[in-house]
């Protein structure tokens, strides 16, 4: 009687094993939910179970019924977001509790290894200011990480590992410089919680991030090229199928994407696969007008160049002909002490400006002005070239010596020329010295070249060229 008594406790708690809930990492305590949306829970049980759902936000109980394989999914509302703690209870028979839950705007922060730097820096690559910032971290805040655990997967993943981590010093060490300071500029003017996916992986390219089908439009990258397995992580598709697609039931307010210096030496198609790139992403997580901004890659010596500006290039006209969208230029926050550093030291102020674009072009407040000053025409007179810009708020500026145009000559050489602004607000006037004909102009069309002409708010003018020569 006694072993059967033993027998019956031992199959009874293989069954209460078997029944229990099971989620993806991504569902956990202390994650941030989007506010005021319909959010997506889910996960497997038994076979043939009824889940039932308890939010500590309503008295509705919402419920569903397990698919023959065991795997779950059902939809509840959000409020509007808080700092008020909140929690989940889901239950199958067996109830699991998820708590210490924030309800604010969460964001997918995607790319290589600028976007991955954490607090911690590179070997012999810090971060400016990171002292004060991990110092200055706090839970209160309501900024939240989950850091997606790199995955160059040859199929697609069912689930991806890691875990939220609340804001504290111990954890900024941990936490993307951008995205973080991404989630601070929100959080200060939003005043409710923010979360960050961060979903980067270093070395990576714009390939990996892309689904078969996108890829396989191009001739430029073969999607079935023999890369070995040491280089896993320029594979194509490998990041899409192992680090986005496991969590595309997360619900989202919109992507930051900080990518492109992996391409360089690919310009030609850059443009089109990062428009690809953001109608998969946005088809994935099942919202076509999620926003999707940009990070202008830094002015850095690479081996080419034309080649790293053409991206910029393409970075720029990718995200002016997509819907939502928009691009933050990088040109002057890179010493000339940094210019063979890939990884530079002052991220803080891109996630600022990150911010600010997302809360004039999200969040509709349009008294931010987070645009950085663009070419729009160019106008030739007989001893000058006027050129005219979009974005210069109060007007153009600079210190110093204005520096970064040059002209070509007949043979498609640039050389440095002088320049001065005109009398409109937002002009630029070239001199055509001893009656020279006009071929074309450049500023900062370069690997590395740092001008410093801005906009009133501060942002600096984004490199362009008036030519379509190819070097």
């Amino acid at each position: 009687m006694k072993k059967l008594t033993y027998l019956t406790l031992f199959l009874l708690f293989q069954w209460q094993l078997k029944a229990a809930i099971k989620l993806p990492s991504i569902l956990s305590d202390d994650m941030v939910l989007q506010q005021k949306s319909v959010v997506k829970l889910w996960g497997t049980s038994n076979t043939k179970k009824n889940i039932s759902v308890k939010v500590s936000w309503t008295n509705t109980v919402f419920s569903c019924v397990t698919k023959k394989d065991g795997s779950w999914e059902l939809s509840l509302f959000t409020p509007k977001g808080s700092f008020e703690k909140q929690s989940i209870t889901i239950s199958d028979g067996n109830p699991l509790t998820l708590s210490n839950i924030l309800i604010g705007e969460v964001w997918l922060c995607a790319g290589q290894s600028n976007m991955a730097m954490t607090y911690s820096g590179y070997r012999n690559q810090p971060i400016a200011n990171a002292k004060e910032d991990i110092e200055a971290a706090n839970e209160e805040s309501g900024i939240r990480m989950f850091n997606v655990e790199k995955t160059a997967a040859y199929t697609p993943a069912i689930s991806t590992k890691g875990k939220w981590l609340l804001s504290n010093p111990k954890n900024a060490t941990l936490f993307s410089v951008v995205g973080y300071t991404y989630a601070k500029q929100l959080q200060k003017t939003l005043n409710c919680p923010v979360g960050i996916i961060n979903s980067s992986y270093g070395g990576s390219t714009i390939e990996g991030w892309l689904n078969q089908s996108t890829v396989q439009k191009y001739a430029d990258y073969p999607f079935n090229a023999n890369i070995p397995d040491s280089l896993s992580h320029i594979r194509p598709c490998v990041m899409f199928q192992g680090m986005i697609r496991p969590i595309r039931n997360y619900q989202i307010k919109g992507f930051v994407w900080y990518q492109g210096e992996g391409n360089v030496g690919r310009s030609a198609t850059y443009s089109q696969k990062l428009q690809d790139l953001a109608y998969l992403f946005r088809f994935t997580f099942d919202n076509p007008e999620l926003p999707f901004y940009v990070v202008e890659i830094a002015p850095y010596l690479y081996e080419s160049i034309s080649e790293p500006a053409k991206v910029r290039e393409a970075q720029f006209m990718a995200t002016h002909t997509l819907a939502n969208s928009g691009m933050v230029s990088t040109n002057d926050l890179v010493s000339a002490n940094e210019a063979n550093c890939i990884h530079p030291s002052n991220k803080q102020p891109i996630g600022e400006r990150l911010g600010n674009l997302s809360l004039l072009e999200t969040y509709d407040y349009d008294t931010i002005q987070a645009q950085s000053p663009s070419f729009n025409h160019i106008e030739i007179q007989y001893d000058s070239v006027i050129l005219f810009f979009d974005n210069a708020y109060q007007g153009l500026q600079h210190e110093g010596t204005i520096i970064g145009f040059e002209l070509s000559d007949s043979m498609h050489e640039f050389h440095p020329v002088a320049a001065k602004f005109g009398k409109e607000k937002n002009t630029i006037i070239i001199p055509l010295e001893n009656g020279a004909s006009f071929h074309a102009l450049r500023y900062c069309f370069k690997n590395y070249q740092v001008g410093n002409v801005k906009n009133s708010a501060g942002l600096p003018l984004v490199p362009f060229r008036t030519d379509q020569w190819e070097e």
